[in-house]
């Protein structure tokens, strides 16, 4: 059944247009009036203040869930991209929750990582499935060939994220690669006007990138980028080898 032009569109988040009053917010409010600051270091103070207050709210966040259910880590735009049967190879799987994801999918999956405590417990926790513990290009020296390779936030920890990637171009018919959003916020623009030191997303993260130049990379390193999304604060991109 079709809707007339005039109908409402159905918005799941909907609010009274008179908001109750936030007796916190009022008075935070309240102590940003009376602090002896000028404007631009008000902007310094609280785009740090959000930086923090954004990692707690993460990290504590995550704990609340059980595994595989936190509801924005992970996206249908990978899992409905693997068919039964393809050989996967999940790199940098850490604890292997994306493994199980991707297994449950009926593909043929292999986790790896350098990480030997998070091997092991990725296969306490995942005993039917297959991991490795090593350097990825030397497995793939002696493995069979894959149809897929998994980079699940790994690009941002890499000293050299397109190096990396050409070395991989060959092995694989089609690449996955997800990282967070730079441009997710326009606050982080902000912080760069601003020289803020708190621009990562993670301690160990010694790159972040906005949407084209991780493209960009993408063409430098070989690939070709098939299919793309943004949300959640992360991107996502199918790729191939050109």
């Amino acid at each position: 059944m079709s809707l007339p032009d005039d109908a409402p569109a159905q918005v799941r988040i909907r609010f009274p247009r008179a908001k109750p009053r936030h007796l916190l917010t009022s008075l935070l409010y309240q102590v940003h009036r009376l602090l002896p600051l000028s404007r631009r270091a008000k902007v310094r103070l609280y785009l740090d203040l959000e930086w923090i207050f954004q990692r707690f709210v993460f990290e504590n966040a995550y704990g609340l869930y059980a595994r595989g259910k936190f509801p924005v880590r992970h996206s249908a735009f990978l899992l409905d991209a693997i068919r039964p049967g393809q050989r996967v190879l999940d790199l940098g799987c850490a604890n292997g929750e994306i493994t199980a994801m991707i297994a449950a999918r009926g593909a043929d999956v292999v986790g790896i990582d350098q990480n030997p405590a998070l091997i092991a417990q990725a296969r306490l926790e995942n005993p039917d499935l297959t991991f490795e513990q090593g350097e990825a290009r030397a497995y793939l020296a002696q493995a069979p060939r894959f149809d897929v390779l998994v980079l699940s936030h790994c690009l941002e920890h890499l000293d050299d994220p397109a190096g990396f990637l050409r070395g991989f171009t060959a092995h694989f018919t089609r690449i996955y690669i997800e990282v967070p959003d730079f441009e997710a916020t326009h606050l982080n623009q902000i912080r760069i006007d601003q020289g803020s030191d708190l621009l990562y997303m993670d301690s160990d993260h010694v790159c972040e990138f906005t949407r084209d130049e991780l493209k960009e990379l993408c063409q430098r390193a070989g690939l070709s980028v098939e299919a793309e999304e943004y949300r959640f604060g992360v991107i996502r991109l199918w790729c191939r080898p050109v």
